[in-house]
Parts: C-alpha cells; structure tokens; sequence
C-alpha cells in the first residue's frame, strides 16, 4: 500500500513538473505550435486514446477488486483466529457436531452386509479349490514325467 501511495506521489510531481516546463516553453516562446499540433493529430488518434484509456481503466478496475479481494481473505482469517483463539464460547457456538447415528442398523441393510461377507467367503473358498486342483494336476504331470 505504501508502495502505491509513493508511486502516485512520484507520478504527481512528474505531471506538475511536465506542466513548469510547459508554463516556461509558452513564457519564454520556445515552441513552434503547428509543427507540435501536426506530429500529434499524425501520430496519436482519438480511437489510439480511446485504447490507451481503456487499457489503463481495465488495469486499475483489476487493481481494485483484487486488493478488496485480499484484504477479505485476510479479515477472514485474521477474525477465524480471533474466534478460535479468544472467543472459545463462540468457536464452540459456530462449530459443527459431529453426526452420531446412533440408530440401529435396519433389517435390510444388516442382510445386504452378511450377503457381503458370505460372497468373500464363498470366492476365497473358491480360489482355495482351484488353487488345489491346480497343484493337484501339476503334480499328476510331474509323477507321469517320471513314470
């Protein structure tokens, strides 16, 4: 923020010094005023200005809202800090309890979960025997190797 203020004070006295020069350069007679009105009116358009101002508003409008964007986050942090800190009553107020469930577990989702449990059972049991016949015929293969 000091840094925005400083620069704003330098663009000031840079356009207050732009206008001492100018106010010296009329006073004294040292310019030539259609050469400069020709190399402007050629050089620099209304639409060139138009874009130029555009530009500038677009970039300061940015400015504004992400410094109003910050300084929210921070007042929301530093007053979440204050509550959790030196309010515990209004922390404790604001917090949310956990769910208990303390009901029971109905019919069917108790049949759901012992199905679950029978249906692992019943494919280990399974892998189990065709582990079994697998070694089972590889040792037929061996005997009849050696036979």
């Amino acid at each position: 923020m000091i840094l925005v203020i400083i620069i704003f004070f330098i663009a000031i006295i840079g356009a207050f010094g732009m206008l001492l020069f100018r106010a010296w350069e009329i006073r004294t007679l040292r310019f030539n005023t259609e050469e400069e009105i020709q190399i402007t009116r050629k050089g620099l358009s209304f639409r060139d200005i138009e874009k130029i101002i555009l530009f500038t508003i677009k970039h300061v409008i940015q400015g504004i809202v992400l410094f109003f964007v910050k300084v929210w986050f921070l007042l929301i942090t530093k007053i979440k800090f204050l509550i959790q800190n030196k309010l515990p009553k209004v922390n404790k107020f604001f917090q949310k309890k956990p769910a208990t469930d303390s009901r029971k577990i109905s019919f069917v989702e108790r049949a759901v979960l012992e199905s679950r449990i029978k249906i692992k059972r019943v494919k280990e049991k399974i892998k189990k025997e065709h582990e079994e016949k697998e070694e089972e015929i590889k040792e037929n293969i061996e005997v009849d190797k050696i036979l």
